[in-house]
């Protein structure tokens, strides 16, 4: 095989993303979808009792909670809700394993964020993550106030975060 000048061999053939990643709101008949977007992320970032937890509140809670469709399929989920002392949570966010590190949840981020404010205004984010997503969201600037070792599960710390 003819080698490139620089070292690399030539690329054969690319697969191009034809479809730029659209939001569109969830419904109660996507709830295999964010489902399976779960259970895409078990055991690192969730155990496999959280898939009843996320079913219960979706059925109590299908406002203010997208999906990121990307080519006919849905990669990534995620909500907001308002807290009990007034800070805005980001709730059950995800993005299908076999995509982290693509963009998608930045771009999932930023747009929780963007429908927060649009909806309560200026206020202070209280989010609960795991450690694994913990340097994911200091760089939107939260700060963590406190750890729970195995908070969520077995390896899976609880990290409750701030961002003013």
């Amino acid at each position: 095989m003819a080698r490139h000048p620089r070292g690399r061999a030539p690329l054969r053939h690319r697969t191009v993303n034809t479809s730029e990643p659209t939001f569109r709101d969830f419904q109660p008949a996507d709830i295999e979808k964010v489902a399976a977007l779960l259970r895409s992320n078990i055991p690192k970032y969730f155990v496999p009792v959280e898939e009843q937890e996320l079913r219960d509140y979706l059925a109590e809670h299908p406002e203010d909670y997208w999906l990121i469709e990307e080519n006919g399929e849905t990669v990534a989920a995620g909500g907001v809700a308002l807290n009990s002392d007034g800070s805005v949570g980001l709730c059950w966010g995800m993005v299908r394993n076999d995509l982290i590190g693509t963009g998608l949840g930045k771009r999932l981020t930023h747009f929780r964020i963007e429908k927060a404010r649009e909806k309560w205004g200026d206020r202070p984010f209280m989010i609960s993550t795991s450690h694994h997503t913990e340097g994911f969201y200091r760089k939107f600037g939260f700060e963590t106030i406190e750890r729970i070792p195995d908070g969520f599960g077995p390896g899976i710390d609880t990290c409750k975060m701030v961002c003013r």
